[in-house]
């Protein structure tokens, strides 16, 4: 897997309410926890955030990220928080917290987020797309990034779900996901995560993590 592909996945032709599309939620919901991605993006958002810091995560789909981080991060104040999707505002979403239904590439935040999370939806997204949204980011000062770590033995893993239950909408978008993954410095470089002043880490998971903190140093 040393190409990265992007290629179309079969929730993205799917009714939000379609049967296929629920069990495929289900399923992320679960690989999220398995993986520790959650877990994670939680420790950064305890280092980095302080009362009065606005985050906004995009592709927050129901807010289940959202919803963990209220209750895994005792600090967090939820009206700072934001959810942006295509998606509209959840019912269930927290009269506290805002959300933004608009796409990635128009979102023209105002103020800007000081923390800015991206979970499992980069990789969707072709190279050029990528170096044009990094100069957007650009002006969060904050960036927490996990996305799939293109690795064969993360299908393997993958494969290893479908004793489990993993559904086959989740098997195919899975493995399409891996491929169009990333590795070593290549969603930073895309992304300019050290442009100017910015510091980055990147670090993997055995479970198929690509992670990515990148911050402007005060």
């Amino acid at each position: 897997m040393k190409v990265r592909s992007v290629r179309p996945e079969i929730l993205d032709s799917l009714s939000p309410d379609h049967p296929d599309a629920i069990a495929n939620r289900r399923d992320l919901r679960f690989l999220n926890r398995f993986m520790g991605n959650w877990a994670w993006i939680s420790k950064q958002v305890d280092r980095f955030y302080d009362p009065g810091k606005k985050i906004t995560e995009a592709g927050a789909g129901e807010g289940d990220l959202g919803f963990y981080l209220r209750g895994r991060c005792e600090r967090l104040d939820f009206s700072d928080y934001q959810g942006l999707d295509l998606w509209e505002r959840p019912k269930n979403w927290p009269v506290e917290a805002k959300w933004v239904s608009a796409d990635l590439f128009e979102f023209e935040p105002e103020p800007c987020p000081d923390i800015f999370i991206v979970n499992l939806l980069l990789h969707q997204f072709e190279d050029e797309r990528l170096r044009a949204l990094g100069e957007q980011m650009q002006r969060f000062p904050v960036w927490i990034v996990n996305e799939p770590l293109r690795v064969r033995w993360a299908v393997w893993g993958l494969a290893c779900m479908r004793l489990f239950g993993l559904h086959p909408v989740s098997w195919h978008d899975g493995r399409v996901s891996i491929g169009a993954g990333f590795r070593g410095e290549e969603l930073a470089d895309l992304l300019g995560a050290r442009k100017g002043k910015r510091q980055c880490r990147i670090s993997r998971d055995v479970r198929g993590g690509y992670r990515m903190i990148s911050w402007i140093e005060s």
